[in-house]
């Protein structure tokens, strides 16, 4: 089970272009800055760094996308748009 401060260190790496450069060239010690346990730190130092940079990318134009095109409708607006274009 992951603690909340590593969970809001990922969430951070994922956004955040500075911290994870800093993180890539020292990530232990970035870890350990961050507040979480050795043991954490440690497995944080033995992530897949290609991943990461692929995940942070991917996350960035999803927001991107997000912010060019509005709000995304529910599974409730889309069903009565289904439903509404069916009709004319």
């Amino acid at each position: 089970m992951s603690s909340p401060a590593l969970e809001t260190c990922l969430a951070k790496l994922y956004t955040d272009d500075a911290l994870r450069a800093a993180f890539l060239l020292e990530p232990r010690a970035q870890a350990l800055l961050h507040g979480l346990s050795p043991q954490e730190a440690e497995a944080m130092a033995a992530m897949d760094r290609v991943g990461l940079r692929m995940a942070a990318a991917s996350y960035r134009a999803k927001r991107a996308g997000r912010a060019a095109h509005g709000p995304q409708a529910s599974p409730a607006q889309r069903w009565w748009r289904r439903l509404l274009a069916a009709w004319t």
